[in-house]
């Protein structure tokens, strides 16, 4: 499958009274670190492990931005020694540290408004893996 920003709505595979009983659950779920939420309160819930396996993947994204944001900051901290034009590089690394800030924060509340309407919407880019059945 190929990316794309478009996300697929999974809405009415989920049983109303399924999608009721664990709003709270699913929108901490997409926090990322709190992904396994849904999965110990309500087990029986497809609804909940649709976003519990969402949360999963949003943690993946925070640690992949986490590692990505090390290796860049180490990169052009090493590229801000220089004399003169050290202070660009600076500049650069603020710059990519708030817009991979951005970016996570943008998954995580998009994905905790679908979650808090009720509706089964996947992740941009990789929503549709599956890690979680």
């Amino acid at each position: 499958m190929a990316f794309s920003f478009v996300s697929r709505e999974y809405t009415k595979k989920f049983h109303p009274d399924d999608r009721r009983c664990c709003r709270i659950e699913c929108v901490c779920a997409c926090s990322g670190i709190l992904f396994f939420l849904p999965l110990v309160s309500v087990p029986e819930s497809r609804f909940g492990r649709y976003w519990a396996n969402q949360g999963l993947l949003i943690l993946l994204i925070e640690i992949v931005a986490l590692l990505a944001w090390g290796l860049s900051s180490w990169i052009l901290g090493l590229l801000a020694l220089i004399p003169i034009i050290g202070l660009i590089f600076t500049v650069i690394k603020v710059a990519v540290r708030i817009l991979i800030s951005i970016a996570v924060l943008f998954f995580a509340i998009r994905s905790g408004i679908f979650a808090g309407k009720r509706r089964a919407v996947d992740i941009p880019f990789i929503g549709y893996l599956r890690f979680i059945k």
